[in-house]
């Protein structure tokens, strides 16, 4: 496996095109990415190209991730990790305390790397009812996950 070389920054209204563009290629919403961007971060590789992203959704303590996704091309090199670990990090600086996230194709990758859980959707309905992630309709058939965060869950290299 080739580790790939990324910086990871705070995402910014300048990168929006670049990144739904890879979000359209992973078949994930653009809904509510335009108005969340600056909670989201990108990795660019060392010849400047946005190769990843991923969002969260501030809801008081609880965040929930979204919009993980790298390029087809740059899969496989610990990208994703990268980020979401980054992000975790960051969420737990921010005074997040629990992570919340929908995926139908990732729960493995969540689970085994970052320790997420599967949990019951209802006891979020009402700390999540203004997400725009939540409330779209592809999304209410995923698998849904959370993780307490502490210094032992980000930390994940």
């Amino acid at each position: 496996m080739i580790d790939q070389i990324v910086t990871i920054e705070r995402a910014s209204l300048a990168c929006l095109e670049e990144a739904l563009e890879i979000l359209s290629r992973a078949e994930l919403p653009h809904g509510g990415v335009k108005e969340n961007i600056e909670s989201f971060l990108v990795a660019w590789n060392d010849f400047g190209k946005l190769v990843g992203c991923v969002g969260m959704e501030r809801h008081g303590e609880l965040g929930l991730l979204r919009s993980a996704a790298v390029l087809p091309e740059f899969q496989g090199r610990r990208i994703g990790g990268k980020l979401v670990s980054e992000l975790l990090m960051r969420a737990a600086s921010e005074g997040v305390t629990e992570v919340a996230l929908l995926t139908t194709t990732a729960k493995d990758f969540f689970e085994k790397k970052f320790g997420f859980n599967e949990a019951s959707r209802t006891l979020y309905e009402d700390r999540l009812q203004n997400s725009p992630e939540w409330n779209l309709p592809r999304c209410s058939s995923a698998t849904f996950m959370t993780l307490i965060l502490n210094q032992n869950t980000v930390d994940v290299r």
